[in-house]
Parts: structure tokens; C-alpha cells; sequence
């Protein structure tokens, strides 16, 4: 015989006797009658090395099992029956066995009560493949590299939820194997990888979860064990391991990247604000509504609330990462109707949400432009005059000197980079929190230039040639950034000026602000040119610009002074005062109930113009608007109401509304994607509507100036010249096609 007939032979003895549960010698004595055909006793013990008293008693006992049959003659003989005939009531058992071992399966199945343990890798398997194939939303799948492939089919089916993959085990090299890109289903949102070694864990819908030891763990008995997880509780610690733990720490594979189609449903408010961040790199904040449902972290109280988006705190290494909505009403638990949710486990937040659908709200200025803005921008066009410079204006209060900085970092080698990202440098912070080193940035300053509203303001002016007094405190001796910068211009120092650190991203600022010890107010402007001197430099000006509110904290107490000592001395006193609140979000509710009083009394000698965006509207309506039940007047108006001033604006990417004693008017902006500039934006739609209010503009042209100035800043991190606003009014309506 051949040695792999050997090889059959020795398979068929083991499993005879271990399955059929043969002896040795009937197995020989079976085995030589199946290969020998009819034999005699002899014959039998002769090709089985069986001893042949033995015989007799083997062929009989084979008989009655049903393997062979004997021929009662002389002399007496045995013959094997077919194989296929003798095995079949073994195979009977055993598929009555498979049948109840199925029903023993099923009803363990059904029991969804909390943790349940396999050793069968076929069984764990087919348990993967269930939660895989059942989930409704969200996956997260942690896997050795090595297991991809006994997922990818159930992978590939996945196409309506949200799925999320980290490989575990994988070279240095993996994020260069082709390979490894290719055997990635589609249907996978986003992957990362690991080099370290991890099991096997997977959750669906943050409810169900699959947690299985690889081999080599030595804190286990036996290899193998698969944890099937039907408590939520025990559900959700899994997947924070997962999203938590490995996911921030995993690098992504680099695979053409799918912008997030919306609406969307999140399990995770990391997940959610990950879309967030791409979303808004194109699209204002506003754009977005977000429902969620969650608790109230102080009461456990369930809730279910919808509010747009205002803002959001991101980073993939913080677990305080958080949305910042404006709802429609106040609740009972809320003096205000702006509130923060935060993700489960977060206590600094008014919410946990479990549960977060993200949406367009349809107000996005990238659609087509409107009839009110078309109609405004005819207006612009008509009332721009033929050259600009021709008038005068005044700009107060608000200066300092910014210090330009950048974040560095060092390169193997030694060469320094920036660090471009705002992201990149909050999360390096984050990580100095685990280490036991205090932390060191390096930075280094690029440039220094006149900051403040005088500054960027009275760069508008001056550029377009007009006549500009700048009066602040611009130093003493004033600051060679100003008067560099303003050599043709009338200047008037109220004191020494501070420096602000501006530290520059590509995609926001961070800013340190040194406190002026010498604070501005009405004694220090007297004390140091005088009531009759102040009067001099705003008299025959077409308009009066001021601010802040926030760096000027005593600007009220101005304010009634101009109106009771400055406004009676005038002889040609400006047509329009131009108020900028500032951040306010720091002045109290008294101080801006005092505010109301003071503008609204200027009022009644000039008419004063309020500035602001939305998140300072917000702040005055909340402060100011308590208790106020005339819910259909728009909130703008009755903020204008409440000021009791001729107009107030306010503004954002997405365009500017103007509420006028008469009307609420509205223009949209033309969408910036990826813009150049987001500093001083702000400013610069200031800068444009003081402009426009010099010009005499009609409200609804103004809006349309003031967005010219803001945007043409933010394609090209200049402010305009005399042509270049022209060039842009005419194309205003084209850039909504871009």
C-alpha cells in the first residue's frame, strides 16, 4: 500500500472508534470485510490479525449493529453491508442532535438579558454577522487587520448605516498597502488604524455589542471567548472604549473622503460634530438644525429639543466636546433659550443627547439671490457716488496695538513649521495634560500694526482717501504703528494704548489682550484735550463712529456726555453717530439697561445706528427682551425698540438685517468658501456700513455696501479701494452662482 493509503486507512480506525464508538478489533474486523468482500472466519481472522476465537463473537456483535451480515453455511461466512446503509442511523442521530443543538441555539438567542458567553468561533461568528446585518443607524468596528476579510460581505450590505472602522494589529506601513485600501467595503464612512493589539469589539446602535478575545491574552483561560452584549449599559461602556480610547489615538486611512450627505443620525456627539467641522468650513454655523434626545443633566428629566446651531467645542481628544444651540423658547429650567448639549457622561452642559439628527435648516445664502436682495442691490448701484473720499468722519475710542504672532513647532532637523490649525494646537494642549511637564509653545512674532476699531475702520476710510480723525488711546508719544500707518491723517491721543497677542490660524484666531490700567472715560478726555477740543474734531464730520462697549467699559457714561456737553457746542454736528457694542457678553444686565437709556437719548439729538452680529443680538435679546410677550414682531425690531434708536443691524457670513423705526429690511451675502481672511470681519462690515451711512445710502443699499467690504476682505485680506468696490457691487449677484 501506498503511504497515503495509509494515511485513509488511519483516518477511518479513529473515526470509527471515536465517533462510532468501535473497539479496535471490530474496527480490523470491519475494515478487512469492507476491503476483502465475502469471507470465511479464517479468512477473516487471517486479514485482521484478529485472534479467530475472537471472531465469532466480533461478526456477530458487528451484525447486530447493523455493519454486516453472515451467511449461515458451512463453513460459516460474513460479508460488510454498504457503508452508506450501515452509517445511516448515526447520521440520523446526528441530525436529530443538530436539530435540538439549533433549537438549544435559538433560545439562548432570544434571551436578550445581558452578557452571554462562546467558545465556538463559528458561533461568535454568526453573532457578528447578526448584529452587523440588524443594526439601524450607527457601527463602530474594532478588528485585527488579519479578520477583515470574514466581515467584509456583511460589511458591504451596510449601506444605510453609519459605519466606522478601526484595524487593529497593523504594520507601520499599512497606510500605504494599497491592498489594504481596496479590501475596504464602500460602505465604511471613515477607517483608522492601529499598530497596537487589540480583540475584536463591535457595537450597533450603541445597544448591542460583540466583545472577542484574540488568541494570545494571557488574562484569559481559554482562547477564543466571545462576550455577546444585549445590556444597553454594558453596551454603551464598549463603545465608549472603542470611540473613546482607541478611536482618537487610531490614524486615519487615507480614502477619498465623502462629504456628509444630510439629514444624518448620530449615536455619538463626537461623530456628529466631526461632520460639523466639515460642514462649516463652507457653510455658516447658522445653517444647521439639530434635534436631539437626551436628559437634563441637573434633573434626569427625558427631553427631546431643536434649536440652530450657534456653535461647537470639538476635539477628538477632549470628552467635553459640545453643541451650543439658540431654541425657539425658554424652558422653565433655562433663563435663556441658548443651551449647550454635550455627549454622555458630560456634566458641564445643560444636556446629554443619546440621540442627535443634524440638518440643513434651508436658510444657507448658497442658493440663488432673492428678490429684497436684488432689489437692494439696484439701489446700491444707483446711490453709490461718483468718487469716494469726498467728506469727512470721526472714529472713537476703541485702539490697541496687535502683535502679530504664529505657533511653531520643531521639524526633525530643526527647522520650525507653523502650526496652521487651531485644532492641532488646542489638542497638543490637551495631551500636555497627561504628561508631567509643564507646557512650552514656541512662538515667534511676525509683525506688529495699529489693532482696534479706529485702526481697521480708519484703514477702510483712509485708503479710499477720506479725511479721518482717529481719537484714542494711541499711546504717549502715539505709537509709531499708527502714525506710520496714518501719516495723513489727524490723529488724537487719549492716553497710553496696550498690546493685543494675535495669534493667527488659518482657520481662527486666539487672542491675548493686556488690560490698559489708564481705563477711558469722560475725566480722561477732558483731562487730556478737553470738551471744547473733542467738539472741534467731530464738528462738520458727516458721521460719528465708537466703540467698543466691550474695551471701553465706561462708553455709556461718554455717551451722555456727548449728547449734554458735546452735541450743544456743535455748529455742523455729524448726520449719523454709528455705535459697535462689542463682545458684551461680559457686561451685566444693569450695565446694559444703562446702555438702552443713554443711546436711546443720543437718539434724540442725531440718529444712532447700532451694529452688531448674532451672538451679541442674542445677548441683548435674552438680557433685554424678558418678559416681552409680542412674539410676532421680529426679534430685531423689538431689540431696536427696546434701544430706542433709529436703526439696528446685524450681520453675519450669511448677510445683514436692518430693523429702521419704519421697516425690517434684508440682504444676503455672497457665500466666501474657504475664505482668505476671517479676522476682523467683523470690522469690516462695520467699516462698510459707516461707509454707507458717510455716503447717505438708503438702508437697503447700505446693507448691500457693508456686505461688499466684509466679503471683498475675505477673498482678498484687503480692505477695497474706490474700483474694486464698484467692480464688486456690479458682480454682487454673479457670486451666488459660484
Amino acid at each position: 500500500m501506498t503511504a497515503e493509503d495509509d494515511a485513509k486507512l488511519a483516518l477511518l480506525r479513529e473515526t470509527l472508534e471515536d465517533n462510532v464508538d468501535l473497539t479496535t478489533y471490530e474496527t480490523e474486523v470491519y475494515l478487512a470485510l469492507v476491503r476483502g468482500g465475502t469471507q470465511t472466519m479464517t479468512d477473516i481472522a487471517e486479514t485482521s490479525d484478529v485472534p479467530k476465537q475472537r471472531v465469532y463473537d466480533i461478526v456477530d456483535g458487528l451484525r447486530e449493529r447493523g455493519f454486516v451480515e453472515v451467511i449461515d453455511d458451512y463453513p460459516r461466512k460474513a460479508y460488510a453491508v454498504d457503508p452508506s446503509e450501515a452509517l445511516s442511523s448515526i447520521r440520523d442521530q446526528i441530525s436529530r442532535a443538530e436539530e435540538y443543538l439549533e433549537e438549544l441555539h435559538d433560545t439562548v438567542e432570544t434571551v436578550e438579558s445581558g452578557v452571554a458567553l462562546f467558545k465556538s468561533e463559528s458561533t461568535i461568528k454568526r453573532y457578528v454577522s447578526d448584529l452587523l446585518q440588524t443594526a439601524e443607524h450607527d457601527i463602530l468596528l474594532l478588528l485585527p487587520v488579519d479578520r477583515l476579510s470574514a466581515v467584509v460581505d456583511d460589511l458591504e450590505q451596510c449601506a444605510d448605516q453609519q459605519v466606522r472602522l478601526v484595524l487593529s494589529n497593523a504594520s507601520p506601513d499599512a497606510l500605504e498597502e494599497e491592498s489594504l485600501h481596496e479590501s475596504i467595503p464602500d460602505t465604511v464612512d471613515e477607517a483608522r488604524v492601529v499598530s497596537t493589539r487589540e480583540d475584536f469589539a463591535l457595537t450597533t446602535d450603541r445597544s448591542r455589542g460583540l466583545y472577542w478575545v484574540q488568541e494570545g491574552r494571557d488574562y484569559v483561560e481559554d482562547e477564543g471567548q466571545g462576550y455577546y452584549v444585549t445590556n444597553p449599559s454594558l453596551a454603551m461602556v464598549l463603545d465608549r472604549f472603542v470611540s473613546e480610547s482607541i478611536w482618537p489615538l487610531a490614524q486615519p486611512l487615507e480614502r477619498s473622503s465623502k462629504r456628509p450627505t444630510l439629514p444624518r443620525q448620530y449615536m455619538r456627539i463626537r461623530d456628529c460634530l466631526a461632520d460639523v467641522s466639515v460642514l462649516t468650513d463652507s457653510q455658516p454655523v447658522d445653517a444647521f438644525d439639530i434635534t436631539f434626545e437626551g436628559y437634563d443633566t441637573e434633573t434626569g428629566e427625558e427631553v427631546t429639543e431643536t434649536g440652530t446651531l450657534i456653535s461647537y467645542y470639538y476635539t477628538e481628544y477632549d470628552i467635553r466636546s459640545s453643541l451650543t444651540l439658540s431654541i425657539d423658547t425658554a424652558t422653565e429650567s433655562l433663563a435663556s433659550p441658548k443651551i449647550t448639549v454635550g455627549g454622555v457622561g458630560t456634566r458641564n452642559v445643560d444636556y446629554t443627547a443619546y440621540s442627535i439628527e443634524l440638518r440643513q435648516n434651508g436658510t444657507s445664502h448658497t442658493d440663488t439671490i432673492d428678490d429684497e436682495t436684488r432689489r437692494h442691490l439696484e439701489a446700491c448701484k444707483t446711490e453709490l457716488p461718483p468718487e469716494f473720499g469726498n467728506g469727512s468722519v470721526a472714529l472713537c475710542f476703541d485702539a490697541f496695538i496687535d502683535r502679530m504672532r504664529e505657533f511653531i513647532q520643531r521639524r526633525p532637523g530643526g527647522e520650525y513649521e507653523q502650526i496652521r490649525q487651531f485644532d492641532a494646537f488646542r489638542e497638543a494642549l490637551v495631551r500636555y495634560e497627561a504628561s508631567e511637564t509643564p507646557p512650552r509653545v514656541e512662538w515667534r512674532q511676525t509683525r506688529t500694526e495699529p489693532g482696534g476699531l479706529i485702526a481697521h475702520t480708519g484703514g477702510v476710510f483712509d485708503e479710499l482717501g477720506y479725511d479721518v480723525t482717529l481719537i484714542g488711546q494711541m499711546g504717549d508719544p502715539i505709537r509709531a504703528e499708527f502714525a506710520r500707518k496714518f501719516r495723513d491723517q489727524t490723529l488724537v491721543s487719549l492716553g497710553r494704548t496696550t498690546s493685543t497677542d494675535y495669534v493667527w490660524f488659518e482657520d481662527r484666531k486666539f487672542l491675548l489682550t493686556e488690560p490698559n490700567p489708564e481705563p477711558l472715560n469722560w475725566a480722561r478726555i477732558e483731562d487730556r484735550i478737553g470738551a471744547s477740543a473733542f467738539a472741534e474734531y467731530i464738528d462738520g464730520r458727516s458721521v460719528v463712529s465708537m466703540g467698543s462697549w466691550y474695551s471701553t467699559p465706561e462708553l455709556v457714561d461718554i455717551v451722555d456726555h456727548l449728547r449734554d456737553d458735546i452735541w450743544p457746542r456743535l455748529s455742523s454736528p455729524p448726520e449719523h453717530v454709528h455705535f459697535d457694542p462689542g463682545e458684551v457678553d461680559q457686561l451685566s444686565a444693569e450695565e446694559l439697561e444703562r446702555g438702552c437709556e443713554a443711546l436711546g437719548a443720543l437718539d434724540d439729538v442725531v440718529p444712532v445706528t447700532i451694529t452688531a452680529n448674532r451672538n451679541q443680538t442674542r445677548r441683548f435679546r435674552d438680557s433685554l427682551l424678558q418678559g416681552t410677550d409680542e412674539e410676532t414682531v421680529p426679534t430685531i425690531q423689538r431689540v431696536r425698540e427696546r434701544f430706542d434708536v433709529t436703526r439696528y443691524v446685524m450681520h453675519s457670513q450669511r448677510g445683514a438685517t436692518l430693523a429702521s423705526r419704519d421697516d425690517v429690511l434684508s440682504v444676503k451675502a455672497p457665500q466666501v468658501v474657504n475664505p482668505h481672511q476671517l479676522r476682523n470681519v467683523d470690522e469690516h462690515f462695520l467699516s462698510g456700513m459707516t461707509l454707507a451711512l458717510a455716503e447717505g445710502l438708503s438702508d437697503g443699499a447700505a446693507l448691500v455696501l457693508a456686505n461688499t467690504v466684509a466679503s471683498y476682505f475675505m477673498r482678498h485680506k484687503k480692505p477695497p479701494e474706490s474700483r474694486e468696490i464698484r467692480t464688486f457691487v456690479s458682480e454682487y449677484e454673479a457670486f451666488f452662482a459660484e
